[in-house]
């Protein structure tokens, strides 16, 4: 139990939002921002698309790691350590990337740039748990949730004015100058909030216990098919606007800023509604739009109906669905086994990168980059419908 002395200790050293948002930030935002310049960098570094696409792809895999990483950490030494380690090492990388000479490089940088900047999505969360109260943990993380989207909802277009205007590699250093402002941030504003010593024991049999449970499973995955399958979109983007459609990098920056602005729409609506309709509505509903408007780019790209205005419409959509569905999904598999939330959170995370990086290394394998985009989609949300539905049979009443 927590005494009313103890939440008022809590709630004087609660950290801003803008601060927990910013070290999120560092680790989503770059994969939005660089996206619009993939195509300049692939001319720069004389590779190929294929090659230069695992750089986002491998940017996700960097993500997914290092959050099974970095948790565990900050439980043992601390959040603010290991939180200004895991934003150096983001820094530095982001330095590097920029500085690179050929594609093996510049992917090598940015996975290092990953495995450090995934440190804030993991600790930010467990901040907000640290300082808030059950009942206010859930709406303060759905407040982050709406902040974090801001970022990459401009992202894709400022990385399209920066490329366009001073080329690839100033993007990179964009990252790198916001990894110090995070880290000056963190260093003069943050304090420890990690002030249980329970939490050091049996990471790994928490680890074991939510890997057994067909319940946190099915959410887990579902939720991971329905918020991170849309990385295949955000990998196929550059080459679907730019070489598909003719479209300039700025006007792909823009398109993909409308798009990742969907998912905050969804999100501000979530925000909205929970306090009115049950959790499982807006998992229904959210994941039945990805799947409506992931059916219908679909049959825009194979019968040659698509164009930059049709493709970045749906798409909007389809994000609106994500944004509804997301925080809908992390609620019920955090619920599963709430003693365990922390170590829920991280693997949930784990697994919504490996969708992610699996989505966007699927662009790949085909000739048509936006065909293979939406074939990930409408795979990933048949795929999330069989794992909601053997959650949903699993789940305990409540």
């Amino acid at each position: 139990m927590v005494t009313s002395s103890t939440a008022e200790g809590e709630q004087k050293s609660r950290p801003p939002l803008w601060l927990l948002g910013t070290i999120t930030l560092c680790g989503t935002l770059g994969i939005h921002i660089f996206a619009p310049a993939l195509a300049l960098a692939v001319a720069d570094l004389r590779a190929t698309p294929a090659q230069l696409q695992l750089s986002i792809s491998v940017y996700v895999w960097g993500l997914a790691v290092g959050q099974l990483v970095h948790g565990p950490m900050a439980d043992r030494f601390g959040r603010r350590p290991v939180l200004l380690g895991g934003i150096f090492l983001y820094t530095v990388s982001g330095v590097a990337a920029a500085m690179a000479g050929s594609s093996d490089v510049l992917i090598a940088a940015r996975l290092a740039q990953a495995l450090g900047g995934c440190s804030g999505m993991v600790i930010a969360r467990a901040i907000v748990r640290d300082v808030s109260m059950n009942s206010q943990a859930a709406r303060d993380l759905a407040r982050l949730n709406l902040a974090i989207l801001i970022g990459p909802g401009i992202g894709p277009l400022i990385g399209g004015v920066v490329a366009t205007a001073f080329g690839w590699r100033a993007v990179l250093l964009v990252l790198a100058l916001l990894g110090v402002v995070a880290f000056l941030s963190v260093l003069i504003l943050l304090q420890e909030t990690n002030r249980a010593d329970t939490q050091r024991r049996n990471i790994v049999l928490h680890y074991a216990a939510l890997a057994r449970s067909r319940a946190f499973l099915g959410y887990a995955l579902g939720g991971g098919c329905v918020t991170t399958s849309w990385y295949a979109f955000i990998a196929a983007a550059p080459f679907l606007y730019q070489h598909q459609f003719g479209q300039s990098a700025r006007v792909t920056g823009a398109c993909l800023g409308i798009v990742v602005m969907g998912a905050w729409v969804g999100s501000f609506l979530a925000s909205r509604l929970a306090s009115a309709s049950p959790t499982q509505r807006l998992l229904v509903l959210g994941h039945s739009l990805c799947a409506l408007f992931a059916s219908a780019l679909c049959i825009a790209m194979m019968f040659d109906l698509a164009s930059a205005i049709v493709v970045t419409a749906l798409m909007f959509f389809y994000t609106c669905g994500v944004g509804l569905a997301g925080p809908a999904a992390l609620a019920q598999a955090t619920a599963i086994k709430p003693d365990m939330a922390g170590s829920a959170s991280g693997l949930y995370g784990f697994f919504q990168m490996v969708v992610g990086a699996a989505a966007a290394a699927s662009v790949s394998l085909g000739s048509n980059p936006g065909r293979a985009a939406a074939i990930a989609l409408l795979a990933s949300a048949a795929l999330a419908q069989g794992f909601f539905l053997v959650a949903r049979r699993q789940a305990l009443p409540g």
